[in-house]
């Protein structure tokens, strides 16, 4: 009989190596919304509290912190209202028709050096989920899986997933009959079905295939 695995608990080995290098305020930054065919690409930049003394915090909500794939509708809203008080936070979003005029991959990259420019307080070092750049000098290192890896960059997962969330259901009012409250713009059967019904509308990214067909059936 398999094992289930238990979601991966981030740690804080990649913020500790700016540190030592004397780094102080080293910010996670992580995209959601790349894959949908609807919505804004969002991305959220956070930097972690530190004690007085330079320690790290062990809060209990901080031990809570996970990739945000991991968590609960009900646990990431928790979370994000802790670190929304707690951190120093900013969240950027970049339309889906910037997204189909320069492409998505660069638009994940504005929405993140966006995201970067609007903390409040300027980081020292980025950590960067994925392989993306953020343009601006800042010292940064990217890191494949940084969500689960890394806790300033779950944080910023959560963050800017319930962030995203919570705009594709204030669309859903404007927008009605596509579902994207409970899909989220992704490209679900029944967010298919409601595009070859009802076509496309302004919140839809027309560079993306099945739009593309939509429009075109």
């Amino acid at each position: 009989m398999a094992r289930l695995l238990r979601p991966t608990r981030p740690g804080w080995g990649e913020e500790r190596a700016f540190w030592r290098a004397g780094y102080a305020r080293v910010a996670g930054v992580d995209e959601v919304g790349r894959g949908p065919l609807a919505g804004p690409v969002v991305a959220a930049a956070v930097v972690m509290p530190l004690t007085p003394g330079g320690a790290v915090p062990r809060a209990a909500w901080i031990g809570r912190l996970r990739d945000s794939k991991q968590l609960t509708e009900h646990q990431r809203e928790a979370l994000a209202a802790e670190i929304r008080l707690r951190c120093a936070w900013a969240v950027a979003a970049v339309s889906p028709q910037v997204v189909d005029q320069i492409n998505i991959l660069r638009a994940t990259r504005l929405a993140m050096q966006r995201a970067v420019a609007a903390l409040p307080v300027r980081p020292d070092a980025l950590i960067i989920d994925g392989r993306e750049v953020v343009e601006g000098g800042i010292p940064q290192r990217p890191v494949v899986g940084a969500d689960a890896r890394c806790v300033s960059v779950a944080a910023a997962s959560i963050v800017a997933k319930v962030a995203r969330d919570h705009m594709m259901e204030a669309l859903d009012a404007v927008f009605p009959g596509y579902g994207l409250a409970a899909h989220k713009g992704y490209a679900t059967p029944e967010h298919r079905e409601a595009l070859a019904r009802l076509g496309y509308s302004n919140i839809h990214r027309l560079s993306f295939a099945p739009v593309r067909e939509a429009v075109l059936w």
